[in-house]
């Protein structure tokens, strides 16, 4: 039972449990620092519920995870993988390697996703009980967003909207959930802060779509950036996903939903500035590659980039640095602001 477990736990890609359980603590520290203050002092926070959504929502996340390797595999099958890595998409040779290898079929991973799901769908109606319908709400649109994510005949991530359909999952969606959890209520600065959040957690995904660009085109996959065509409007949606987060943590302030101090969250802008200008060196590469950073910079702040030797020997650098700055960059936005959360 205990192999089955860590088989599962493995092929459901924990690497990316930062997406989801950062904005989920974030939004914890929020409801509780809430709570302290004037505003929200009529509001009890709790633990317990706010463990019991940490679960739910991990348990999502891996359902949402397997649910895309079970369709993504049973609409195209280990022939469309092949397709894609000949096509030069090295970053996603490894997706679903069970799969591939036949140490799991399509309908055990079915179940996987299913048990995952049911006990997320647990953890939701437990919380339900005691705090009302908005978290069933809830629940029932992230649902309909990790299901619909690759599932036809919606099928988000084939027509452009995956990203988008990511950065509301994770973003507003799971975070609102979260705080009416916690403490049951919601307040201004917590949904000003999950769009943000939303936004830098699109930022990850779309940031590796742009480099992917090319070769999702050459076998017909749609991504936002494909849809965006011109390296133009792709980097007007990157200026976007990069800077409209701080944009709107300074009105949140100066609009007094959120405390002066969680403008300690700027800190975190100039991975973002970095990650910005590294996208448009990237185009320069892409138009010669002599022109490619080497070694690509890399300092303290920007946070830690793991493996990153055995990255240059597989020459990856190009690709894992962005995508590195881009995890950094919400990494540290979200502690920032959890920290806040305590200060103010």
């Amino acid at each position: 039972m205990m192999k089955t477990i860590q088989f599962w736990w493995h092929n459901a890609r924990p690497t990316a449990l930062p997406q989801s359980v950062l904005p989920t603590l974030l939004a914890i520290c929020m409801a509780w620092g809430y709570t302290l203050t004037p505003q929200g002092q009529n509001y009890d926070f709790s633990l317990l519920y706010s463990v019991m959504a940490l679960i739910g929502v991990v348990c999502a996340h891996m359902c949402s995870n397997l649910l895309d390797d079970y369709f993504d595999y049973r609409n195209a099958g280990i022939e469309e993988r092949e397709k894609l890595n000949r096509a030069g998409m090295r970053a996603r040779i490894g997706k679903a390697p069970y799969l591939a290898e036949g140490q799991a079929t399509l309908k055990q991973t079915l179940e996987a996703a299913c048990v995952f799901g049911i006990i997320a769908v647990v953890m939701g109606l437990l919380i339900a009980l005691e705090r009302g319908w908005s978290v069933v709400v809830i629940m029932a649109l992230g649902a309909f967003c990790g299901y619909f994510y690759s599932a036809r005949p919606i099928a988000l991530c084939y027509r452009g909207f995956g990203e988008l359909d990511i950065g509301l999952m994770f973003g507003p969606l799971l975070m609102t959930g979260t705080c009416i959890a916690a403490c049951d209520t919601l307040f201004y600065g917590l949904v000003w802060t999950s769009v943000a959040v939303g936004l830098l957690v699109t930022n990850i995904v779309y940031t590796h779509s742009i480099m992917d660009a090319d070769a999702d085109m050459s076998v017909g996959k749609q991504t936002l950036a494909t849809l965006l065509e011109t390296p133009q409007r792709q980097m007007t949606a990157e200026w976007c996903f990069n800077f409209l987060p701080p944009i709107l943590l300074v009105l949140a302030v100066l609009a007094g939903y959120l405390a002066p101090v969680f403008l300690l969250g700027l800190l975190s802008v100039p991975i973002g500035v970095t990650l910005y200008r590294s996208m448009l060196q990237f185009y320069v590469e892409k138009a010669d590659p002599t022109h490619a950073h080497n070694p690509y910079p890399r300092h303290w702040w920007m946070l830690n980039m793991e493996n990153w030797e055995e990255i240059e020997k597989a020459q990856l650098d190009w690709f894992m640095y962005r995508w590195y700055l881009a995890r950094n960059y919400i990494t540290l936005f979200a502690l920032l602001m959890a920290v806040a959360s305590f200060l103010q």
